[in-house]
């Protein structure tokens, strides 16, 4: 009997003080038409498993058809340190390589006070950046609220003396016409 859910699987390997993160970049071309992101992040969740003193995560990502390509991001922390790197994982696992992502990335570091920045969402609840807390590796969780027009926000807790990784996928308009051109020639061969 078939499963109804039907998942890709990746594994990377940790060596200690490392820590790697997974991102899956989705596209959304109806929220891109009501005037929001085409392109969101979103983090995937993983299972640790420890091996002769390396912790192996296994990370899940559900199949909608079988033959697309996922996008993946990963970032790994280590000491002072953060690797970004990006892969495909599709039918026949995953691969690291260069892909076509429009990736962004920086740093905050606030020496002040506690700050808060305000971030948009899509009616879908997805966001084109994460906010990472380089320190403990974890997502920074914004508190949601609703704008004066009824739009859904996000405001983030940045705390002082505590460094943290920016990841931004961006479309330019180029390369976002190039992609209505796929999506239309995709749509005319079924």
């Amino acid at each position: 009997m078939d499963s109804l859910l039907q998942m890709n699987k990746f594994e990377v390997v940790d060596l200690p003080g490392m820590n790697t993160l997974a991102f899956l970049v989705e596209r959304d071309l109806e929220a891109y038409n009501q005037g929001y992101s085409f392109l969101s992040l979103e983090k995937l969740r993983s299972v640790e498993v420890r091996e002769e003193g390396q912790i192996k995560k296994i990370f899940n990502v559900l199949i909608e058809d079988p033959e697309d390509e996922d996008d993946i991001v990963l970032l790994t922390l280590s000491d002072n340190k953060a690797f970004l790197s990006t892969g495909i994982l599709d039918k026949e696992g995953f691969r690291t390589e260069a892909t076509n992502v429009p990736l962004t990335y920086g740093s905050i570091y606030n020496s002040e006070g506690i700050e808060y920045k305000d971030v948009a969402y899509t009616p879908d609840m997805k966001r084109n950046f994460s906010i990472i807390d380089s320190q403990t590796g974890e997502e920074v969780k914004p508190s949601l609220y609703r704008d004066e027009y009824g739009n859904v926000r996000g405001r983030c807790k940045i705390m002082p003396n505590r460094p943290y990784i920016v990841l931004e996928v961006t479309i330019s308009e180029e390369d976002m016409a190039r992609n209505l051109l796929n999506e239309q020639s995709e749509d005319s061969i079924v």
